[in-house]
């Protein structure tokens, strides 16, 4: 293996910058598919352990889209959402296996909120090669990195102090954050055993620093 020290190749695109790319019409059968895990990438194209979600009840026993997309095997489904082995013989994950030092990884994921967003590990070489194949099927718009570092597509919270954490884990766990919420100040206050108003301080407070932390990377 050439190249030295493993790094990452990160891919972000929304719908709009994608809309062009092999694959993005998965968005509508899929609300969501994100890799699980890689299964084989030894044979003609390769295959993938993936969860999807979906909308619209869907036949995946025999789901295939020609030089696409293709479900191998069912392991679980539930009525919107489902654990598959699939094969990917598109032309993006057919140059990756081509590529000998690079493999996918994740999170690796296409969402009809959040677009593509694609991880892919390797050696210095081989994710040049990758980032010079790909660069065919990607717009300008959509700009390609080689990085030391993994970024995930979400947000990382904040630490908070330990009772604040204890007060607003409590305010999800109980549904306060619901639409309608499903519990009160008054109610998390009485389970906690202090007033009102000191819930009230916590919830503001971890609000504003989980809020200002949002924002904050959201930039970067």
């Amino acid at each position: 293996m050439s190249g030295g020290i493993l790094r990452f190749l990160q891919v972000k695109a929304s719908l709009e910058q994608g809309k062009d790319l092999p694959g993005i019409m998965l968005v509508d059968y899929f609300t969501e598919m994100e890799v699980v895990s890689p299964i084989s990438c030894t044979g003609t194209h390769p295959e993938f352990l993936i969860s999807v979600k979906y909308k619209d009840e869907i036949d995946l026993s025999s789901f295939s889209i020609e030089g696409i997309f293709e479900v191998i095997k069912i392991i679980s489904k539930e009525k919107h959402s489902a654990l598959l082995i699939a094969q990917f013989p598109g032309p993006i994950f057919s140059l990756m296996q081509q590529i000998e030092e690079c493999w996918l990884q994740t999170p690796s994921k296409l969402s009809i909120k959040n677009g593509l967003f694609l991880t892919v590990h390797g050696t210095t070489n081989g994710l040049k090669k990758f980032r010079d194949g790909i660069k065919q099927f990607l717009p300008d718009s959509i700009k390609v990195r080689i990085t030391k570092d993994l970024k995930a597509d979400w947000i990382a919270a904040p630490q908070l102090p330990q009772r604040r954490k204890e007060v607003i884990d409590l305010a999800v766990k109980r549904g306060y954050y619901k639409t309608p919420r499903k519990c009160t100040q008054r109610e998390l206050a009485a389970d906690l055993g202090v007033r009102q108003g000191t819930v009230a301080e916590h919830l503001q407070s971890a609000e504003g620093l989980i809020i200002e932390s949002w924002s904050e990377q959201s930039r970067n």
